[in-house]
């Protein structure tokens, strides 16, 4: 039995602040093997060095776990400024000095370039993907006096979705984050069997849908309402409405069993209608984030998306009918982008009734993609360029200046399109100083409302 800290190392509070799923989860798989775990969180207080050093003190650990969520936040205008990998770097430092506890990095961002990060933030070891066996294998293996790789990967079998953990929830972590965005995430499945050209979720946790068993998330649920008095979920699944309907069967499930909670997730804009929405908000679906991504068939086609800009305008109309609130997520500037692709993407958004949208310029350039691929025989990098630090695709055919300006005139004119992205931040911590939590596509869309009314009478 050994004593481990696991520390969240997630410092991004925009849109809003999300609960630190991975860290909880593998919390619960090493508690479930006999081990003491304690659970920090980065974000939390104003002290974050004081904090940890008086944790590490009181704690005594054996091992340091860190969760790496992000490397950086995919945003092409912050130029950088919000690269995660210096704060993983310092925080490693100070564990030094506090402690000779090996230190092992895991989580989303690392598995993404995990032999770059290890060696950047000089940790000890490294647990790439699903991490629930994988560390407490680690460290029964070096109690043992046995030596490791120092990057150990995914076994070839992944976990079935019985055998995903709940997470080991805490108290004081459930009260600050629903004071802050008013939910907490839960996830009841893994995997993406999707071919988006920039995504890593399917190298992350397979190519193939994974679900947990709908009445072990309905535990979960119950926990979270009778417990911690949470009345709000976003479910953070790769995408929720998978098409073999599981998500269906969960929403199912949830009516039967009473549990009156309002829930949101990730969707993808084709495959779900109007009937199956409608059964999803008597659920609890209140709102969702759609993952369009591209503004006309060619650009998505040059994305890899599987679907259409029709298929786009016929889930929106269907979110409009069920009164459902959406926030579309656009990225301009994509493989195949031209000035007449990005004029009729931007043209297109007009179509979309009822939904806030989300720009993005560029997309964040991640090895193993296809975008990676494209990115090589485009010229935009390099083969053998590092990608510690955000590298972003722009379509050569498009001047990123002229880009810019173009989606910002175009933003003006719809209050509801948000670009650049730190705008939508600002409006939302503005509305959480309100009191308002959750998603808040259906307030904005109403402040929009309300606001153009007012513009109208003067």
């Amino acid at each position: 039995m050994c004593k481990v800290l696991l520390i969240s190392s997630n410092l991004f509070t925009g849109p809003y602040h999300v609960y630190p799923l991975g860290m909880a989860v593998i919390a619960s798989a090493l508690s479930e093997r006999g081990h003491i775990v304690s659970q920090f969180d980065s974000i939390i207080g104003d002290n974050i060095d004081a904090r940890l050093r008086e944790t590490i003190r009181d704690f005594a650990p054996d091992y340091v776990g860190i969760s790496v969520r992000n490397i950086d936040d995919e945003n092409s205008l912050s130029h950088g400024e919000s690269w995660c990998l210096a704060n993983d770097k310092r925080l490693v430092s100070l564990i030094r000095q506090c402690t000779d506890a090996p230190i092992i990095l895991g989580g989303a961002g690392f598995s993404i370039i995990p032999d770059e990060i290890l060696d950047f933030v000089r940790a000890d070891y490294g647990v790439v993907g699903e991490g629930e066996s994988i560390i407490c294998d680690l460290i029964e293996r070096l109690e043992k006096d046995h030596s490791s790789p120092k990057i150990l990967l995914r076994p070839d079998a992944p976990l079935k979705g019985h055998e995903m953990k709940s997470p080991l929830w805490e108290k004081a972590l459930i009260e600050f984050y629903v004071s802050r965005s008013g939910m907490v995430n839960l996830q009841t499945k893994r995997g993406c069997p999707y071919n988006c050209s920039y995504c890593v979720y399917p190298s992350l946790e397979g190519k193939r849908f994974r679900v947990r068993e709908p009445k072990a998330v309905i535990e979960d649920l119950m926990m979270l309402q009778d417990r911690y008095n949470v009345d709000t979920i976003f479910f953070t699944d790769s995408v929720f409405n998978d098409p073999n309907g599981s998500y269906l069967e969960l929403a199912e499930e949830i009516i039967r069993s009473g549990i009156k909670m309002r829930w949101a997730g990730y969707f993808r804009p084709k495959g779900t209608g109007y009937r199956e929405l409608a059964l999803l908000r008597r659920s609890g679906l209140y709102a969702m984030e759609i993952g369009t991504d591209a503004g006309c068939d060619e650009t998505l086609d040059g994305m890899k998306k599987g679907f259409s800009f029709g298929d786009v305008v016929e889930f929106n109309s269907a979110c409009v009918k069920a009164e459902i609130p959406s926030a579309h997520f656009f990225i301009f500037g994509v493989p195949g982008e031209t000035e007449k692709t990005l004029n009729e993407g931007l043209k297109n958004i007009g179509l979309l009734k009822k939904s806030i949208i989300f720009a993005y310029s560029g997309v964040r350039i991640l090895p193993g993609t296809d975008l990676y691929r494209r990115a090589v025989q485009d010229g935009v990098i390099s083969e053998n360029v590092s990608l510690l630090r955000p590298v972003y695709y722009f379509s050569p055919h498009m001047d990123v200046e002229a880009l810019n300006n173009a989606i910002e005139k175009e933003s003006r004119k719809n209050r509801g399109f948000i670009f650049p992205p730190d705008k939508g931040d600002m409006m939302i911590s503005a509305m959480n100083a309100l009191g308002h939590k959750g998603l808040l596509w259906d307030m904005m869309l109403s402040f929009f409302r309300d606001g153009d009314r007012r513009k109208r009478k003067i």
